[in-house]
């Protein structure tokens, strides 16, 4: 006896079509020929999964089978007959094709042997470092589909900020019957820095400073993500305030103008201080009394 469509997806006989769907979607991508080479275990579960889906995705192949079971249909019931397999996309390429290898869906719309089909598009994630985000680089990136995988250059825009997609034409699954390939989009994360973080395309730095050089003024070195950067202080620097180094944030690009850098200043009292260092501050406290 066949097993029961339900049983084989694993879902209550009062799921409703979107939790049908999205079980068919997450089990047909783990038993898909392509990600399980020579396993037939996981061929003949792929079959079952589609079959099962084909009939209980359509209204009224579902309501005969809930009256009647597998007896509802007669001898020669093509359980794909009318079923659309570009309705769910698994990331994975056509499907159809499969499902002629296999012997089935002679009656489904997308069975026509041959028929010139779009590839299906493959969405990716890319994780670079920080400091590539914000000045652009080229990157050397291989992308799986159900070719293979295909090593190509993608260019990172600079000042590109986490969670942008990159869309890459033709890079996604083949086509068939000559048709042209999907597209491959690529959503970028972008790692946090252990110095430097980004308002806009402005980067923002803390940079420590003693008692001493913020009460008399001076210089203090500033490290940009290219080199280090001299800035003046002025005499009574205060803790919090902002020094803006021009041009020294995200690159221009894409007519858009470069960034600046803001050296944010935190004075930093001294942890351990020797006598005489603390004779000094006494003396400094009693001449300077707090406003």
């Amino acid at each position: 006896m066949k097993k029961d469509y339900y049983e084989i997806l694993g879902v209550p006989r009062t799921a409703d079509a979107k939790k049908i769907k999205a079980t068919y979607r997450r089990l047909a991508r783990k038993y898909h020929p392509d990600v399980n080479k020579g396993d037939e275990r996981a061929e003949e579960k792929f079959k079952q999964v589609a079959e099962a889906f084909a009939v209980l995705s359509d209204e009224e192949k579902r309501a005969k089978y809930d009256r009647g079971g597998h007896a509802a249909f007669g001898p020669g019931f093509d359980p794909f007959s009318g079923f659309d397999f570009g309705q769910v996309d698994l990331g994975l390429g056509d499907i159809s094709s499969l499902f002629e290898m296999f012997g089935f869906g002679a009656g489904g719309r997308h069975a026509t042997r041959g028929r010139p089909r779009r590839g299906a598009d493959l969405r990716l994630e890319l994780r670079i470092p920080f400091a590539q985000a914000v000045q652009g680089d080229t990157v050397q990136l291989a992308v799986p589909h159900r070719g293979g995988q295909d090593r190509m250059r993608v260019r990172i825009p600079p000042g590109i900020e986490d969670g942008d997609t990159l869309r890459l034409p033709g890079k996604g699954n083949p086509g068939s019957a000559g048709a042209p390939a999907g597209d491959a989009y690529l959503t970028v994360r972008v790692d946090s820095h252990p110095v430097f973080r980004r308002e806009g395309r402005d980067l923002i730095c803390e940079v420590p400073v003693g008692l001493a050089r913020a009460a008399l003024g001076g210089t203090v070195k500033v490290s940009t993500l290219a080199d280090n950067a001299t800035v003046t202080l002025p005499p009574g620097t205060r803790s919090g305030q902002k020094l803006r180094l021009r041009g020294r944030g995200v690159p221009a690009s894409a007519g858009k103008p470069a960034g600046d850098l803001y050296a944010v200043i935190q004075i930093r009292p001294p942890k351990v201080l020797d006598p005489r260092s603390r004779e000094l501050m006494e003396e400094f406290d009693r001449l300077n009394p707090a406003p």
